[in-house]
């Protein structure tokens, strides 16, 4: 193998491993979304008495954290039911804590 094909030969491996590196980066980042209405509490625990941590607003954005499934159920503004509430971060104010699902997007 001549010096010219080695150094192509290993340009072209370490372009690619740039790649897959980059792709798996994107892809292990976390889920992002908005709040769907002004005032969303942000609670300490996945129930509507849970201590309430702060607040979020359409605009804030969220970093989804982690979730709770079969937690207390909500009802929604339109008229469903969830019992699935989320751990966010809200990205705006730095608040972290559960929200039902009722009231959140993901992108």
């Amino acid at each position: 193998m001549s010096v010219k094909h080695a150094t192509v030969t290993t340009t072209a491996l370490l372009t690619l491993l740039g790649t897959l590196l980059s792709a798996t980066a994107i892809a292990a980042a976390p889920p992002q979304g908005d709040f769907t209405a002004r005032g969303v509490k942000i609670h300490s625990g996945y129930s509507t008495t849970s201590s309430v941590r702060g607040h979020g607003n359409p605009g804030d954005g969220y970093t989804h954290m982690g979730g709770q499934s079969n937690a207390e159920s909500v009802p929604c503004p339109d008229g469903s039911v969830k019992d699935h509430w989320t751990y966010v971060h809200n990205n705006r104010t730095g608040v972290e804590g559960y929200v039902s699902d009722c009231f959140i997007r993901e992108y």
